[in-house]
C-alpha cells in the first residue's frame, strides 16, 4: 500500500507543476496582449498629437496677421508725397522667405540644408519641431516669388512665407 500512496503523491505534484506552467503561459499571453493594446493606443495618441501640431503650424503660416496682434506701422515724419518719388517704400521689417521644407526630425532638415548649400544657396533652420528650412530674405514678395520659381524648376517644393 505504501507504493500506492507514493504514486498518488507524485501525480498530485506533477499535476500541480503542469497547472502552474499552464497558468504561467496563460498569464504571459494575457499580459502580452494587454501590452500590445496599450502600445497601439499610445502610438495612435502620439500620431494624433503630431498631426494636430502640424495642422496648427500650417494654420499659423497661412493665417494673416490680425491688426490687434501686429504692431502698427510707424507714421513717417515727412509727407511721402513731398519726396517726389513715385516708387512705394517697402514695408519696414517685413521679410519674405522661401520655405523649402518642414521636418519633424532635425536630421532631415540638416540634409535639406546640405542639399541647398551644394547648389549654392544659403539656408537656415528655424527651431522646432517642426524644423523649417528656409532660404532667402526678400523685402518684396515679387522677388521671393521669382526665387521660389527658380527653386521649383530645380525640383524643390516651396512656399513663400513672411
Amino acid at each position: 500500500m505504501s507504493s500506492r500512496h507514493k504514486k498518488k503523491g507524485k501525480t498530485r505534484s506533477g499535476q500541480q507543476g503542469i497547472n502552474f506552467v499552464v497558468t504561467l503561459i496563460t498569464l504571459s499571453i494575457i499580459f502580452i496582449f494587454v501590452g500590445y493594446l496599450l502600445g497601439q493606443y499610445a502610438v495612435r495618441m502620439l500620431q494624433a498629437q503630431h498631426t494636430y501640431k502640424v495642422q496648427m503650424t500650417q494654420k499659423e503660416e497661412e493665417a494673416p496677421v490680425s491688426p490687434v496682434v501686429a504692431s502698427p506701422r510707424p507714421q513717417p515724419l515727412v509727407d511721402e508725397g513731398a519726396t517726389g518719388s513715385s516708387e512705394p517704400e517697402p514695408s519696414s521689417g517685413t521679410l519674405y522667405r522661401v520655405q523649402v521644407g518642414v521636418f519633424s526630425e532635425k536630421q532631415n532638415a540638416d540634409r535639406m540644408v546640405v542639399r541647398l548649400k551644394e547648389l549654392g544657396y544659403d539656408a537656415i533652420i528655424v527651431d522646432g519641431p517642426p524644423y523649417r528650412v528656409q532660404t532667402g530674405a526678400f523685402s518684396s514678395q515679387e522677388n521671393a516669388n521669382r526665387f521660389s520659381e527658380e527653386l521649383k524648376s530645380k525640383g524643390f517644393e516651396v512656399i513663400v512665407v513672411r
